[in-house]
């Protein structure tokens, strides 16, 4: 097996630099931050009365993080919308937010001219292309993030633009949400304890990828906020790590994929039950996780539990999220796969073109 505590066999490995990408995380939350909490909307864009999101893929897991950022005071209904096409009840009532970092994500285009004809109140974030030609000719409020990113290495900017202009709108109180210090704490964690210089013996993020190593993950999180990122793990093991993951949320997991956790039966010892857990959990979400984590290690499946420090519920969630990101770039290494390039997403946008 490969170590990753080489410095130079991850370099040789991780040669797009994806390693460097997730320690900038909180810096770039915070310049998301920043950005959101400057950006002129027009004063009629504060006064709608619900938030529709349109994105895909790393784009759109912003919108999620926001809501499990904000959980019972999040201001306004608001629909994360990944598709081509968009609820019937949109119109002049309706925020609309456009993500797509690369700004040519064909869905997302789709549905936003849709939302345009039915009077939404259109505002977009996205490094260029299509979208931001679009919003210029339609004099769309429109936010520029930096180009040359992969899509999910923009998380930052796609979470945090969002929550500062919710701040700038009058909708959130800029006190609700400690952002500065949460991203100080986040940032101090992933620079001594995630980055590849930190050895695996106090390295979470190296100790779990090797767990995981040779196994396919079902990553467990509680519902009431953590639905994005534990979302946000299982594309980036899918993305970075090129290797199989999937998802599910408790409480409603105990209602049945429990009794799942049996067959096919040569599966079960390579299967890993990944609980992402926090201290502020409520207590009959955490006893549900292990009495599932007892049956998961009954089948001789792997079970482990995973948790943030923070002051904060942000904090600790930035750093969460950060762990993943580090845990799928580590398990790529292990696999010999350099985390950055996703040749079949690119395969399939060719592909697509083709088929007219």
């Amino acid at each position: 097996m490969r170590t990753i505590d080489d410095l130079k066999q991850i370099k040789k490995i991780d040669r797009s630099g994806m390693l460097v990408r997730a320690a900038a995380l909180p810096a770039q939350c915070l310049e998301g931050w920043s950005i959101g909490l400057r950006w002129k909307v027009p004063a009629a864009y504060a006064k709608t009365k619900q938030l529709l999101v349109l994105g895909m893929g790393g784009s759109a897991i912003g919108a999620d993080l926001v809501q499990g950022i904000l959980g019972d005071d999040l201001p306004k209904p608001t629909v994360v919308s990944r598709g081509y096409t968009i609820p019937k009840w949109v119109g002049p009532e309706t925020l609309v937010l456009v993500a797509s970092y690369s700004g040519n994500t064909e869905e997302t285009l789709s549905s936003a001219m849709a939302a345009s004809k039915k009077g939404g109140k259109i505002i977009a974030i996205t490094s260029g292309g299509k979208l931001a030609d679009w919003c210029r000719s339609k004099r769309y409020p429109l936010t520029l993030i930096p180009q040359g990113l992969p899509p999910r290495s923009a998380v930052g900017y796609m979470t945090f633009i969002p929550l500062g202009l919710m701040v700038r709108l009058g909708w959130v109180s800029r006190a609700s949400v400690p952002v500065e210090k949460a991203c100080r704490e986040a940032e101090r964690f992933v620079k001594n304890s995630l980055g590849p210089k930190s050895k695996t013996v106090r390295n979470p993020a190296k100790q779990i990828a090797l767990r995981l190593h040779g196994k396919i993950p079902e990553l467990y999180g509680a519902a009431g906020g953590w639905e994005g990122i534990v979302y946000r793990w299982r594309t980036q093991i899918e993305e970075n790590a090129k290797a199989l993951a999937f998802h599910h949320m408790i409480p409603e997991a105990t209602h049945n994929e429990v009794s799942a956790w049996m067959n096919p039966k040569p599966l079960m010892p390579k299967m890993a039950a990944v609980f992402l857990t926090d201290r502020d959990l409520h207590p009959r979400t955490r006893r549900r996780m292990q009495f599932t984590a007892g049956v998961v290690k009954k089948e001789k499946a792997a079970a482990l539990f995973v948790e943030a420090p923070g002051s904060s519920r942000l904090a600790r969630m930035i750093g969460l999220i950060a762990i993943g990101d580090f845990v799928s770039s580590y398990l790529g290494i292990l696999y010999g796969i350099d985390p950055t390039p996703v040749e079949r997403i690119e395969g399939l946008k060719k592909f697509m073109i083709k088929g007219g």
